[in-house]
């Protein structure tokens, strides 16, 4: 899983770069520094409970861990962020993770083309005090580099819904379904077409300055995927959709029950501008399958999550009556301004959409729209 991003990943200064040393761990020291840092982020601090963490020595490994490229980026001696990265064939990944990922759909164009490669990004970190830094931008253009470097055009990684509008920022794309991850919950898998210089420039991916410098590309690979998942092409990325496209979406919902702004309890008082620009500035639409358990309690929530169609169901435990949760309610524990404990699971009975807005993205939004940020803070009081 991918998590910690900062707020910003672009506009940086030289000053910044400069500070910030990316490398590659070689030795174990160095890779056991890395592993301290994930325990420190994942396990301390976001109260995650992942089963492979190591709690006598506070350091957060794995299998795959044994053959990845360990990026880390550091301030002096100080390790400050890190990511993994993990390039082979479709047959080297862990079967489980090939599947959720639909790796082997992808096998034969991989066989074929040329480029048998492909890489997968996870634990990609930054520490609290640098998320507003440089970090995030140099690990992932590091990454960038060395799936060019390999010949690789699909890049696979999975992150919580928080997190989707900000990869999307960088690039990548959405597609298959969500999978659960015990001890992080519900994440979706999102790939990054290498390749895809048009929409790297569409959706102003830091990636692109660097993209558009490589020659002799095609765009074999970004054919086949969307002809492969032609699903994809209708999920929708909060960089391509236009604040008008998507407030019709979200009036679409509730077209027999009135205005988003008068029915959905999150916005009432706000004009149908402030709520437009709220949700465009703020949020992403995500699609849910029947049985997905959408929030799982104990985990730690960074977002607001508001439901647009579909029904939810939420417990405590797991033999408590079950409580409807309908279209236009916000559910789980609020996290917009600060992080929460989840206190119940919330379970999709029914396919499901729900609009996410992220904490990262509403801070950001608070600076420009104080006003609107206040009202919607009220109402998720009352």
């Amino acid at each position: 899983m991918i998590t910690n991003l900062p707020e910003k990943i672009i506009g940086l200064s030289s000053d910044q770069e400069s500070s910030i040393q990316i490398g590659i761990a070689a030795t174990d020291a160095e890779k056991e520094k890395i592993f301290h840092l994930r325990y420190e982020i994942y396990v301390e601090e976001m109260k995650r409970q992942p089963n492979l963490a190591d709690h006598r020595s506070k350091q957060l490994v794995d299998e795959i861990d044994k053959w990845a490229i360990l990026l880390y980026a550091k301030v002096g001696t100080e390790y400050i962020g890190t990511m993994r990265i993990n390039i082979g064939s479709i047959d080297e990944f862990p079967s489980d993770l090939a599947n959720v990922l639909l790796m082997n759909r992808f096998r034969q164009f991989c066989n074929t083309s040329g480029n048998p490669l492909v890489a997968f990004s996870s634990k990609l970190m930054v520490s609290k005090q640098y998320r507003n830094s440089a970090a995030l931008h140099l690990l992932s253009a590091k990454g960038y580099e060395l799936y060019c470097n390999h010949h690789v055009r699909f890049n696979f990684g999975g992150c919580n819904f928080y997190l989707l509008r900000l990869y999307e920022q960088i690039g990548c794309r959405r597609f298959g379904r969500s999978f659960e991850d015990p001890g992080y919950g519900l994440l979706h898998p999102f790939i990054l077409l290498v390749d895809d210089i048009s929409h790297l420039k569409a959706v102003r991916s830091p990636f692109f300055r660097k993209a558009r410098k490589r020659e002799g590309l095609n765009s074999a690979a970004t054919d086949w995927f969307f002809n492969e998942f032609p699903e994809a092409a209708s999920m929708i990325n909060s960089q391509l959709v236009t604040e008008g496209e998507l407030w019709n979406i979200v009036t679409n919902h509730f077209s027999a029950s009135g205005s988003p702004e008068s029915v959905i309890p999150v916005l009432r008082g706000l004009s149908e501008t402030e709520a437009s620009i709220f949700l465009f500035r703020c949020g992403v639409i995500v699609q849910c399958h029947a049985k997905d358990r959408i929030i799982t309690r104990g985990l730690i929530s960074e977002e607001l999550n508001i439901l647009l169609s579909g029904r939810l169901v939420a417990s405590k435990h797991l033999l408590q009556e079950k409580r409807l949760i309908l279209p236009g309610q916000s559910f789980g524990a609020i996290g917009l301004s600060g992080p929460a404990i989840q206190q119940m699971d919330f379970e999709a009975a029914t396919p499901a959409e729900i609009m996410v807005i992220s904490r990262q993205y509403f801070r950001k939004f608070s600076v420009a729209y104080p006003d609107i940020a206040n009202a919607i803070l009220q109402n998720l009081k009352m």
